[in-house]
């Protein structure tokens, strides 16, 4: 994202917020700046909190979990939710947005044909009188590249864990055979 279309999606963030009559504070302010610089890149709410913590050390954590949603619920972004409190936040181009992930490298996919899955998923809602929201879906999955990287038994997601990392779950044991240990 350039400077412009950075600045503009302030802009338009603080003028959806006027519009709605909510204060306009210098926090806000702040968390979109922020926030307009990470969109389409992965993020958690602990990088966002940090790097608005250097221009206000005032603010604090559930502000920032407070304005992503504020932010999502007014249909500003569409949040991505993807591993491990891991998310990215992209501009809503139409009112559905699906895509798949990798979840061992982390890798975006978008699966295209959008309007069609669009006018499918409101005609299922129309049909339980249900308006669909703005929202942006991530299908997790393994890219080609990281299902030949983990042929190798030593490598399995079940070991590494998302994006590569160490698996979280101490209790998780894997069945190599013999009796399950």
């Amino acid at each position: 994202m350039d400077e412009q279309q950075h600045d503009a999606a302030v802009a338009g963030f603080l003028e959806k917020l006027k519009g709605r009559g909510l204060r306009l504070t210098a926090q806000r302010e702040v968390l979109f700046r922020i926030i307009a610089e990470n969109l389409g890149i992965p993020s958690t709410v602990q990088d966002i909190w940090g790097k608005t913590r250097a221009l206000d050390p005032s603010i604090g954590i559930a502000t920032v979990y407070r304005t992503v949603n504020l932010l999502a619920e007014m249909g500003m972004v569409n949040v991505i939710y993807l591993n491990e409190g891991q998310f990215r936040l992209e501009m809503p181009e139409q009112k559905l947005h699906i895509s798949a992930f990798c979840r061992h490298c982390g890798s975006l996919f978008p699966l295209g044909g959008e309007q069609e899955k669009q006018e499918t998923l409101e005609q299922w809602m129309v049909e339980t009188g249900v308006e669909l929201l703005p929202q942006s879906i991530a299908i997790a999955g393994l890219c080609e590249k990281c299902r030949e990287d983990l042929k190798d038994e030593n490598a399995s997601p079940a070991d590494q864990g998302p994006f590569g990392r160490p698996g979280h779950c101490p209790r998780r044991r894997r069945f190599r055979g013999g009796t399950p240990g």
